[in-house]
């Protein structure tokens, strides 16, 4: 009988660690599949629809601050422009948050860096790439979130939510600019 109880003890500590363990591995996954540039094993850590309105919703609002701040909240003009601009962002999203897009937006590499006059792009003089610099940690029991960080500044957040005891997948990107806006 004391066998069985440490053998119970035992595999229930095992499934503990493995499932405290379990959005460490996942955020391995995702770093590999970005610098692999592999946007099909991304796809499987993504959840599409929930990652769509978390950009949507962000970037409708800066939108909405926006126009507020240059057209003012009582001019009509304003608000058809921004249902024109909703209805048009509301399509580009749906584009950019497919598999290719989120390694884009994730893996900032992705995206064409800014060029010089003589038309290359600004790289380290050595080849190397910077290492990120982030801080990852859970939130909540569910949620599990990882912030970029340059400096003190904190440029943005990727947040994992769990799908069953141990997988995790890319919900929410809190985008630097709608958090600057805050």
């Amino acid at each position: 009988m004391k066998k069985i109880t440490i053998a119970a003890a035992a595999a229930a500590i095992a499934v503990a660690v493995t499932a405290y363990a379990s959005p460490y591995y996942a955020l391995h996954q995702i770093k590999t599949a970005l610098a692999e540039r592999n946007a099909e094993a991304l796809a499987a850590h993504v959840d599409f629809p929930a990652l769509r309105a978390s950009v949507k919703t962000q970037l409708e609002a800066s939108m909405a601050r926006s126009i507020e701040a240059t057209a003012g909240s009582g001019n009509p003009l304003a608000a058809l422009g921004q249902s024109i601009a909703s209805a048009m962002l509301g399509k580009m999203v749906d584009t950019m948050v497919s598999p290719a897009g989120v390694v884009a937006l994730v893996n900032k590499s992705a995206v064409s860096p800014q060029a010089d006059a003589d038309g290359s792009a600004d790289a380290p003089a050595d080849g190397a790439r910077k290492k990120a610099d982030y801080a990852a940690g859970y939130a909540g029991l569910n949620t599990f979130v990882v912030r970029a960080r340059d400096g003190n500044a904190q440029e943005g957040a990727l947040v994992l939510l769990r799908h069953g005891v141990w997988d995790w997948k890319l919900s929410s990107i809190e985008i630097a600019s709608a958090m600057a806006g805050r």
